[in-house]
């Protein structure tokens, strides 16, 4: 691509303009930056009870089995059930889900972290313990909300 300069002399122009692909590379980093804090957000909206006591949970690897008040289980924010799934199918669903993660993550001593809503039913929470304790999970933590007055 030929180019001519000022002097009235016929010079080849080799130099590649970069400002566009800069505007480009500006514009996807604006868009990552927007994005990533969405990407470790719940997938529901579960509401855990309030402990008197207790430890704050670690986030390194584990396992969040999360229960809503309406009987939606998920594991790790991908939706294994809805409201609507009977609770005999919930505990195959729930195992089939944890030993995914298991193997992705290479180890079932990794924690089972259970989030439920504090109006959630009973037999939910109880079919994702039948189920942890089907797979062989060696440590299970409750998830809560720590005390506000401590």
């Amino acid at each position: 691509m030929a180019f001519s300069s000022g002097s009235g002399g016929r010079q080849t122009f080799s130099e590649i303009n970069i400002t566009p692909l800069t505007d480009v590379f500006l514009v996807l980093l604006i868009i990552m930056i927007l994005i990533a804090p969405l990407i470790n957000q719940s997938s529901l909206k579960v509401e855990p009870p309030v402990a008197q006591h207790g430890k704050a949970e670690q986030q390194n690897k584990t396992i969040t089995v999360e229960v809503s008040k309406e009987g939606i289980i998920a594991v790790n924010g991908v939706r294994v059930s809805d409201d609507k799934t009977q609770i005999e199918r919930i505990q195959g669903l729930v195992s089939d889900a944890m030993k995914r993660e298991f193997e992705k993550m290479g180890s079932k001593e990794i924690p089972v972290a259970v989030r439920a809503d504090e109006e959630s039913r009973q037999k939910y929470v109880v079919a994702v313990l039948d189920a942890a304790a089907g797979v062989g999970v060696k440590k299970l933590r409750i998830v809560t909300l720590q005390n506000a007055g401590r």
